[in-house]
């Protein structure tokens, strides 16, 4: 068959269809056999056809374009811009003609329907429901690209991308303000994020005057000690104990059944200078069994040093405000002592926490203050814990031969191998006994601190140790994860097969000198490790890598400092008769006292 080419005539009058019309030579049907509509050279031309959604996707003004024709449209050439009949109103589809039978001018792109198609004509609509059915029964939500929040997505987007459409002036004002209200949500997300990048810095003091003559023989950035282990040949769990002293009492089991509606009064103590007892240098046991190793192992290096120092070096990477450790290195013995002012000893609170605390020496919820008190009334907390008989004494020896050694506290003394040329000292201590399955089991006791909820922003205790005590335990170890490290790594140390965390707080929050007993918690030290993440070869990779350097030295006393505002340690070299010096100088101040 042939293919015929449409006949195409040309308008002599002018410019648009011709008064002839198409189709029938003789003109018969007229012009109105063209679907034809005005426009201005003002109208804004969009998407030919689109059956996927709307314009107003596309275009946020459409409707008020669309009004703006319609209006241009009206005083153009008359009517009342898009008009419903009856039958469109009552869902029907018929013609649109006034009754003298003149059509009325339509909007744009607008055209009617013959009347003799209406028969044959249905509307199949094609837009899914709110809610599918399964295949084997229930209700799923229909997907919603881009997921179900913010603006023009979810249930209520069928207005922009639904059969519904354009629904007029109050959908848009929905529109409207919906944006407003995800404008607003992006600002305070974006205020949140600003404030907490760039929030108020507290810069911290230095634990220690630094000298301008100290010389820094070595920095070592803490993030070389994230990923350095070591593997002892000692395991950590089984070292060989070389002495005991000092005799043990029971562990009070009612402190276990201790509620906040049952709190109990702790006995507060006075003196802070004593609770920790000597320095390993000022140990004469300690003094004993290093040159005794020296002496047996002359070709091996021999580390004294105490628990709570030792701690201080293997969660060196968890530290946020600054401490000392002073070091005296002579032939193949090392020291790591603590100075008589130091802070090694000291129980911090909130170090770790997302709002740095104060720095001011004279508020009660400072830093400074702060450490004082929970180291205080840790040490209340041990000795009320552990006050029943019967006593148990450790090595056969109920006195301890140590000055300033605390009272109700037994020294274990403990020899790691930590390769075939290095041997590690270390003296423990452990606070008291309890009977577990027929046995004496050794236990250590501290007590976290809650100063104020509402300074520290954290929950209350009194309302949610009971009721919430994972979210209690978990805000303490992201308050104070290096102090719960360093108390983890003094049980492991010890041998303590228990560890006690008390939670003890403040009786008024203005009132830092009176505490109550809220409620104890028991842990095995070795669990408690993996569920902070204490892993054992690395925190002895951090004192390697510490021995690493100590061992290039020359002899002499040197200071390991941390920086309070860096997660840095410098390495000064210092006068030898330094640490002989800070002894003098407390013994004055004792004495003006």
């Amino acid at each position: 068959m042939a293919f015929v080419a449409p006949q195409c005539r040309d308008d002599e009058d002018g410019w648009g269809p011709s008064s002839k019309g198409y189709g029938k030579e003789d003109g018969e049907t007229g012009i109105e056999a063209i679907i034809y509509s005005p426009f201005l050279k003002t109208d804004k031309f969009g998407r030919a056809a689109d059956w996927t959604t709307s314009g107003g996707k596309y275009n946020r003004n459409e409707q008020r374009y669309q009004r703006e024709r319609e209006m241009q449209h009206q005083r153009d050439f008359g009517g009342g811009g898009v008009v419903q009949s009856k039958q469109q109103q009552g869902g029907g589809g018929g013609g649109s003609q006034q009754q003298g039978g003149e059509q009325e001018p339509t909007s744009s792109f607008n055209f009617f329907e013959n009347k003799e198609e209406e028969g044959s004509f249905s509307l199949v609509d094609t837009s899914k429901g709110g809610f599918q059915q399964k295949k084997f029964g229930g209700q799923q939500r229909r997907f919603q690209p881009g997921g179900g929040r913010g603006f023009g997505r979810g249930r209520g987007a069928q207005d922009q991308s639904g059969a519904l459409g354009d629904q007029g002036i109050g959908a848009e004002r929905e529109r409207a303000r919906q944006m407003r209200k995800q404008s607003k949500k992006q600002q305070q997300w974006s205020s949140w994020g600003f404030n907490r990048n760039d929030r108020n810095q507290v810069s911290y003091d230095a634990s220690v005057e630094i000298k301008p003559t100290w010389n820094v023989v070595e920095q070592i950035q803490l993030s070389a000690f994230a990923k350095v282990t070591e593997k002892i040949a000692t395991p950590t769990d089984a070292p060989e104990t070389l002495k005991e002293f000092g005799a043990l009492k029971s562990f009070d089991k009612t402190i276990d059944r201790i509620t906040p509606k049952t709190e109990r009064t702790v006995k507060r103590l006075t003196q802070v200078s004593s609770l920790n007892g000597a320095t390993a240098s000022k140990d004469p046991v300690m003094v004993e069994l290093g040159k005794a190793n020296a002496s047996a192992n002359p070709n091996k290096v021999t580390l004294m040093t105490t628990d709570t120092t030792l701690a201080a070096i293997m969660c060196a990477t968890r530290s946020v405000f600054g401490w000392d450790v002073v070091i005296t290195k002579k032939g193949n013995t090392i020291t790591f002592d603590k100075r008589p002012r130091g802070v090694v000893d000291s129980h911090t609170v909130s170090e770790t926490a997302q709002e740095a605390i104060s720095d001011d020496k004279d508020n009660i919820n400072g830093a400074q203050k702060l450490a004082e008190e929970a180291t205080l009334m840790s040490a209340a907390y041990s000795a009320q814990v552990a006050s029943e008989e019967p006593e148990v004494v450790l090595g056969g020896e109920r006195k301890v031969p140590v000055e300033d050694a605390p009272s109700g506290v037994a020294y274990r003394y403990r020899k790691w191998q930590l390769n075939d040329k290095r041997d590690a000292i270390v003296r423990t201590e452990v606070n008291g006994v309890t009977e577990s399955r027929g046995q004496n089991a050794l236990l250590c006791a501290r007590a976290l601190l809650e100063y104020d909820s509402k300074v520290s922003q954290t929950v209350d205790w009194r309302a949610k140790i009971e009721t919430q005590r994972g979210a209690v335990i978990a805000t303490e170890l992201k308050n104070n994860s290096n102090k719960l490290a360093k108390w983890t790594c003094c049980a492991i140390l010890a041998g303590a097969d228990l560890l006690k965390l008390g939670f003890v707080s403040r009786v008024h929050p203005k009132d830092p000198n009176a505490h109550s007993i809220l409620n104890t918690q028991t842990f095995k030290p070795k669990d408690f490790a993996a569920q902070i993440n204490l892993n054992y070869d690395n925190i002895w990779g951090a004192l390697g890598f510490i021995l690493d350097v100590v061992e290039k030295q020359v002899d002499g006393t040197y200071i390991l400092v941390k920086d309070p505002n860096k997660p840095q340690l410098r390495m000064y070299k210092v006068p030898d008769d330094y640490l002989t010096y800070q002894f003098e100088d407390q013994a004055d101040e004792e004495l003006d006292i």
